[in-house]
Parts: C-alpha cells; sequence; structure tokens
C-alpha cells in the first residue's frame, strides 16, 4: 500500500525486501541502467540493502575507488554504490556522494537502518515514529497509506504556515511527522533514534583569499559547466525547464555547449500574465541556442480540476499558487522526456530577490554612524506595518538575524493572522518558535547581513518551499528534476563570494550577469526578475471563488 501510493514517483518498477525487523519498499523511474539497477539493491553479501530516490552524479568514479578497495558490483548504475559506499565508509558514507538524494540503508547484521537526505535537500525525507517503529517515505500518503500514522494538524506548523505561507522543517502540518534535515544522516538501532547528525557544510569549499572579479567569474563559471556536465549523465531523454530568465537561459546555453543534438526546451505562459509572460523571452533564448523548443500558452481558466490534483501530490500547502504553474510546466516537459535541468536556486545563493538588496543596504548602513542608524529606524517604525518599504527600513535597522528574516519574509501580518484564528485554536506563538528555528538555523560563519540572509535562505525557503513543490510537482508527471546550481561545490563557491559579487549598488545577482556575457543576448541578461504565475493566481482564486473556494471554507 505504501508504495502503491506513490506510483507517480515511480512508474517503472515495484520492489520490496521484507524479513524480520525491516520493510524495504521502492517504486522506480528508470534512468541510469535500465535493465539492471533494480530497488531495494543489496551488496554481495546480502545482507546490507538500500533504497533511494535521485541520482548520485560521481556514481562512476565512486565505483572505480570502491572496486579499487575490494568490491564487487553487479550492475552498471548509480544504486548499488550505495550499500558498497555505506560497508567502506559507515554511516557517514553521504559525504563521498555527489548527487540528490534520499536514501535509507539497512545493516542486518547490527539492525541499523540508516537514513540519508541529500546536502541542499533537493529530494524529500519524512519520518515518524510510530507503535511499530521507525517509518520513513518520501511522501507522507505512503505513511498514510500504511496506516502508520493517523492523520492530525500541527497547529504549531499552521500557525507558522499561516504567518509565513510554508512550514520549515523539522515540523510539517502533520502531527508526529518530521523532515530529515538536509545534509544529514539518522540511525535507528537497537530501538533507539540518534539524533541527527550534519555531514556537510556550506563553508567546506575554499576561495582563494583576494581573487579578483575575473577569477571569481572563470571559478564559478566553470564550477556551472561541471554541475551542468554532471547532470546531463542520463539514459533516458532529457530536457531544459528554460523560463527566458537569466538562470535558465544560462543552464541552456551551457547544456548546449556540451550537446551533439539539439538540447529540448519547455516552457509555459499564461494569457493572464500579458505583461509578465516570459513566452516571448524564453522563445527568443531557444531560437539563439538552437533548441528543440516546446511551449504551452494557456489561462489558469482551463484547468478547474488543477487545484485539488496539485494538493494531493503536494502534501503540504505552500503560499505561492506558482507551483500550479509548475506542475502544467511538468506535465509538458514529461510529454517529451524523463528528466528535465532547471534554474532553481540562483536567487538564493546570489542574491536575486529584493530582500537582498535590502541586507546589502543593512550592511551598507552598518557603517554610518548610529546617529543615522537611528533615524533609518525612526523612519520605519512610523510606516504601517503592511509598507513593503517601512519593512524594509525596519529589516535594515536591526542587528538580529532572526527578527530580521521574519519582518522580510511575513506573509500574513500578526494582526490579520490573530483575527483569523478561533481562540481555542490560537494557543501557540508562532513568531517565537519561528524565531527559535531561524536562530538554530544561523551559521556564526558570515559576518555580513547579506551573507547571513543567503544562507538562512538556503536553509529555509529554498528547501521548504520552492524544493518542496519542485520535487512534489515534477514528480507527479513522472519527470525528475536536476538543479545545477544546487551542487555542493557551486553552493559552497557561491558561499565564499563577497557581497559585492551578488549585489552591486541596486542591481541583483552581479557575477551570474557578467559570466553570462557572451554566451546570451544583453537583453536577457539585464531583464528584471518577474515572479511566475502571479496574475494568473489572482485570476484562478477569483474563477474559483464559487467552487472549490467557497466549498473547502
Amino acid at each position: 500500500a505504501m508504495t502503491e501510493a506513490i506510483v507517480h514517483r515511480g512508474p517503472d518498477e515495484d520492489g520490496h525486501h521484507l524479513a524480520p525487523g525491516i520493510a524495504l519498499g521502492a517504486r522506480r523511474l528508470s534512468i541510469i541502467d535500465l535493465p539492471s539497477s533494480h530497488q531495494p539493491t543489496t551488496n554481495e553479501r546480502r545482507d546490507v540493502r538500500a533504497v533511494f530516490n535521485g541520482e548520485i552524479y560521481n556514481y562512476s568514479e565512486l565505483r572505480a575507488d570502491l572496486q579499487s578497495r575490494g568490491h564487487r558490483f553487479s550492475t552498471a548504475g548509480d544504486t548499488e554504490t550505495i550499500v558498497h559506499a555505506y560497508e567502506e565508509f559507515g554511516a557517514g558514507f553521504p559525504k563521498w556522494l555527489r548527487g540528490m538524494f534520499a536514501i535509507a540503508v539497512w545493516d542486518a547484521p547490527r539492525r541499523r537502518l540508516v537514513l540519508a537526505r541529500d546536502r541542499m535537500g533537493v529530494k524529500p525525507l519524512y519520518y515518524a515514529l510510530t507503535p511499530r517503529g521507525l517509518a520513513f517515505c518520501s511522501e507522507v500518503k505512503s505513511l498514510l497509506a500504511g496506516g502508520l500514522v493517523v492523520p492530525r494538524l500541527d497547529p504549531m506548523a499552521a500557525e507558522i504556515y499561516l504567518a509565513y505561507g510554508y512550514v520549515p522543517g523539522p515540523r510539517t502540518l502533520f502531527a508526529g511527522v518530521s523532515k530529515l534535515a538536509p545534509a544529514s544522516t539518522l540511525v535507528w538501532e537497537g530501538g533507539t533514534l540518534s539524533e541527527e547528525s550534519v555531514y556537510w557544510h556550506p563553508w567546506d569549499g575554499v576561495r582563494p583569499a583576494g581573487a579578483s572579479w575575473q577569477e571569481d567569474e572563470d571559478t564559478l563559471l566553470d564550477l556551472l559547466r561541471e554541475s551542468v556536465r554532471a547532470r546531463m549523465i542520463s539514459d533516458v531523454p532529457l530536457g531544459m525547464m528554460l523560463s527566458g530568465g537569466l538562470d535558465s537561459s544560462l543552464l541552456t546555453a551551457l547544456m548546449c555547449e556540451q550537446s551533439t543534438q539539439p538540447v529540448k526546451t519547455f516552457s509555459v505562459g499564461f494569457t493572464e500574465d500579458a505583461e509578465a509572460n516570459e513566452l516571448a523571452d524564453a522563445r527568443r533564448v531557444a531560437r539563439r541556442l538552437g533548441t528543440d523548443h516546446h511551449e504551452l500558452l494557456t489561462s489558469a481558466t482551463d484547468h478547474p480540476s488543477l487545484i485539488e490534483e496539485a494538493l494531493w501530490h503536494l502534501e503540504e500547502p505552500v503560499a505561492a499558487l506558482s507551483f500550479l504553474g509548475f506542475l502544467l510546466l511538468s506535465r509538458l516537459a514529461g510529454e517529451h522526456v524523463t528528466v528535465a535541468l532547471c534554474g532553481q536556486a540562483a536567487d538564493e545563493l546570489l542574491g536575486g530577490y529584493a530582500k537582498h538588496a535590502v541586507a546589502h543596504a543593512a550592511d551598507i548602513l552598518a557603517r554610518v554612524p548610529g546617529p543615522g542608524q537611528r533615524a533609518v529606524a525612526g523612519i520605519g517604525a512610523r510606516l504601517p506595518a503592511a509598507s513593503r518599504l517601512g519593512r524594509g527600513l525596519r529589516a535594515m535597522a536591526t542587528t538580529d538575524d532572526a527578527v530580521r528574516q521574519l519582518q522580510m519574509s511575513r506573509v500574513v501580518l500578526e494582526g490579520q493572522r490573530r483575527s483569523l484564528l478561533s481562540s481555542g485554536f490560537r494557543s501557540v506563538d508562532a513568531d517565537r518558535e519561528f524565531r527559535e528555528i531561524v536562530r538554530s538555523r544561523a551559521s556564526g560563519h558570515f559576518n555580513t547581513v547579506l551573507g547571513e540572509t543567503l544562507f538562512l535562505d538556503t536553509k529555509l525557503a529554498l528547501v521548504d518551499l520552492m524544493f518542496l513543490y519542485f520535487d512534489k510537482m515534477s514528480m507527479a508527471a513522472s519527470l525528475e528534476i536536476r538543479v545545477p546550481f544546487a551542487d555542493h561545490d557551486v553552493v559552497a563557491y557561491c558561499m565564499a563570494l563577497p557581497g559585492d559579487r551578488k549585489v552591486r549598488r541596486t542591481r541583483r545577482k552581479e557575477i551570474l550577469r557578467r559570466v553570462s556575457r557572451g554566451l546570451l543576448d544583453d537583453a536577457t541578461i539585464d531583464k528584471q526578475k518577474r515572479g511566475f504565475f502571479r496574475a494568473a493566481s489572482s485570476t484562478w482564486l477569483a474563477t474559483h471563488r464559487d467552487g472549490i473556494v467557497r466549498e473547502t471554507l
């Protein structure tokens, strides 16, 4: 029942292993070594088994290394490297993997289960402690289908969701169901669950002190080229989600450099987004790069059942209806390919949002004498709570990273949220909980407001909002999404770059614009960021107000 609930994640194959104390199940979307790499996979002695979702991009090099250490392989794919890496390196094996993954390894002699999630949290991994032991899955619906968890709302998670539009891990909206943190492992042994163990930090990379602009540009472009190359490894057709913006266009150009065939690209536009419709931009980029381009122009009113279908797959809603557009985009791509790359994470790494300009301004403000700082704080305090300028000025003036993150991230204001909730439900303090979550994520490593803001973005909204709906919506279409900007070498280098490489005056993602010169046209490089599905979402809500909205409320 648990694997049947997620057939969409792996329509090609269903595998199980049942033994005393363990039950493993996996659905397979066949991408590498199609005929052989069945799951659960096992070692030579058949006493270590693994299931996983994702891709190990360095599996060829890792396989050669493990073979030199005496390990024998029976398949040619990436799945089998996991059990042998565990045998060789123990529970710390994920640090040898380059990729996106949610992994479970069962060590029968030790009666030990090891759960591991990739460094940036591209792939989801849920778990729950139940009367029958530890249960884990890629989607919560598996726990519900297996009768292992009774669906109950976590009131604290609900308050956080209403305030900030998503639920940061380890919480979920389901009471008793947790999300494993990115770059972490969890061990269940002898009936006891360990503390989560972090196996990677994004400041583990090396950037030469005093590197010039040109050196930084060359290094970043080399890292992106290598990341794209690794993510083009596939035994099935692959393509690119092309929005027409800077991030996806640059990655498309790098794919075209390395492909002997025209790269397949995919774009979706909405008639309601007349000004923000990027189909023309994507078409221009595709024509310049010579891609095999596919596009869909549609209306938000053309898909009356889309929200119900999307929410079943999403499980945890997010306050960004762009997930509906991404589901349509995934369905379009899924008609032609099994794997697609996307440009997500560049904004969080290199300063693509307005709040990153605010954070950079806060670093500048910190160098202003005290009276100037107090004047800015005073102006911000007098502006309305909902004012974007007021929120920005208040965020600039505070020295508390957690408070600043709250001010820049809030979706529903405190007074609005309180008026929506009954007194019986409103028994928790979401702001205080969110502050603690932010403080627990804070690195203590970055000495600038911009650096810490970007780091927190990668630990919070990128994982539990963006990657959550990217994974769920693409898997709903049985499509695998790969994220070159989330490669851990790219991430570490971006984290190490000085703030002026990211925000320069008021221009955001400055270094990415510079490395794109010569690869893309100036119009693509210099265009302003646009919100995907923003205008269409308003039309959708208005269209369905008397349907699902009224029925649900």
